[in-house]
């Protein structure tokens, strides 16, 4: 039988009601919701309907490729740095569940690292399996390195990511990776649906074409990494509620930088080639 509800912890010293005290789940759900509603999400959206309406020539694929890549670059180790420090946070208060915590953390590095399939043993990592995908779309290293190619909104993001990832306060790192997964689920359908209805430009085979590898997987994989980051942050805060504030700094700070990644980029692919600069 439960225990009845004494009057004092449902109301204050003169009897008015308070408010009720969120719980992790709704502290992580509001955080998730934010990260939704953040003009960075429909700069995303714009991106996507702006692939979608028309077939990026060889310039614009040559933009699209190199600063992704760029964007990419520091979130394979960016996550298994932070699943490693989230463990270490842990380990002082759960001694035999700290390695769990993190693990909902190196979930994510899973197929970022090329682990997913260990029966057939290491597969192509993130960064390896890209650079398939550019090059099946006429874009070769060289050009994905061309500076001239790489968006300044790219390189911000990249270096966000290794500090947050790396070494802001935990709970700004949590936010942040979070913020990171939710919107990856987005992000890849989007590209996928884009190239996909300019098939015959991309010399595209079907719907599933190889060349399409790197997002069809990611589309698949996506949503599980946002479950789990979900969990990440839901566990800390029951452990920790006073870092609501940081977790929210973090998914803004990922949110803001993410914003002016996708309008700078759709920007660039917007100008006609001979009018387009470094």
């Amino acid at each position: 039988m439960n225990s009845p509800v004494s009057l004092s912890t449902i109301t204050g010293q003169h009897g008015q009601a308070r408010a009720p005290i969120p719980s992790p789940d709704s502290e992580a759900e509001a955080v998730a919701g934010r990260i939704d509603s953040h003009p960075g999400m429909f700069a995303l959206k714009r991106f996507g309907e702006h692939l979608r309406k028309r077939p990026l020539d060889a310039a614009s694929l040559q933009v699209f490729f190199a600063s992704t890549a760029e964007f990419f670059r520091e979130v394979p180790g960016g996550i298994l740095a932070l699943a490693l420090r989230l463990t270490d946070d842990w380990m002082p208060h759960e001694r035999f569940g700290a390695v769990e915590k993190g693990a909902q953390i190196l979930y994510s590095a899973v197929d970022e690292f090329g682990l997913h399939q260990l029966r057939r043993g290491v597969q192509a990592s993130h960064h390896a399996f890209f650079l398939e995908t550019a090059a099946a779309f006429g874009v070769a290293r060289s050009a994905l390195e061309d500076p001239a190619a790489i968006t300044q909104a790219a390189r911000e993001m990249a270096a966000l990511t290794a500090l947050f990832y790396r070494r802001r306060p935990i709970g700004e790192s949590l936010g942040f990776h979070l913020a990171s997964e939710l919107t990856s689920d987005v992000e890849f359908t989007l590209c996928l649906e884009g190239l996909r209805a300019h098939a015959e430009d991309y010399g595209l085979s079907g719907p599933d074409d190889p060349k399409l590898g790197f997002y069809l997987i990611h589309t698949q994989v996506e949503p599980m990494h946002g479950s789990s980051s979900r969990t990440a942050v839901r566990d800390y805060l029951a452990r920790r509620p006073d870092c609501v504030d940081d977790i929210v700094a973090g998914a803004d700070a990922f949110m803001d930088g993410y914003g002016r990644f996708f309008a700078t980029l759709t920007e660039r692919l917007s100008v006609p080639t001979l009018q387009r600069v470094a």
